[in-house]
């Protein structure tokens, strides 16, 4: 089993930034509306305590979350594993593979990053965060795999 690049838990690190700075704006303008429509705003602080509880619970797991994130590329599937406290383990079969692609935003982007969905007719999953080559390489590797199994049968 593969693991995914060590550049994946800065990116974390600021998709969980970016996630609190969101859910401060929206904080923000509840009280503001709260102000006007003379509501009862003692919720809000309960709100922006579970916000900061759940920022720092992601932030304190990232080394674990990375440490359970693995792939591999064999013959006859695709195996991805997640997880550190709900662990999850998939297996795709190579002849199920419809299609894989390779998706960036604009934080992947900013690390060079891409992240790799493997689909089949009734699913797809996810590779987090590879780099280009390793993702290319995954691509190629697994469709070239599918179409030899669809002509073998």
């Amino acid at each position: 089993m593969k693991k995914l690049p060590k550049t994946v838990k800065k990116v974390w690190c600021i998709t969980a930034w970016l996630v609190l700075l969101v859910e401060i704006i929206i904080l923000v303008g509840l009280y503001i509306a709260g102000n006007i429509y003379d509501w009862y705003e003692g919720w809000l602080a309960g709100l922006a305590g579970l916000f900061l509880v759940i920022f720092l619970a992601k932030m304190i797991l990232i080394p674990y979350r990375y440490a359970f994130h693995q792939y591999e590329i064999a013959t006859d599937h695709v195996g991805i594993k997640k997880g550190f406290i709900f662990r999850s383990q998939y297996t795709i079969p190579i002849a199920r593979v419809q299609n894989v692609n390779l998706n960036q935003g604009p934080i992947l982007t900013a690390f060079k990053l891409y992240k790799v969905s493997v689909d089949t007719a009734g699913d797809s999953h996810s590779i987090d965060a590879v780099t280009y080559k390793e993702a290319d390489q995954i691509r190629k590797q697994v469709m070239q795999l599918a179409m030899e199994a669809r002509n073998a049968r």
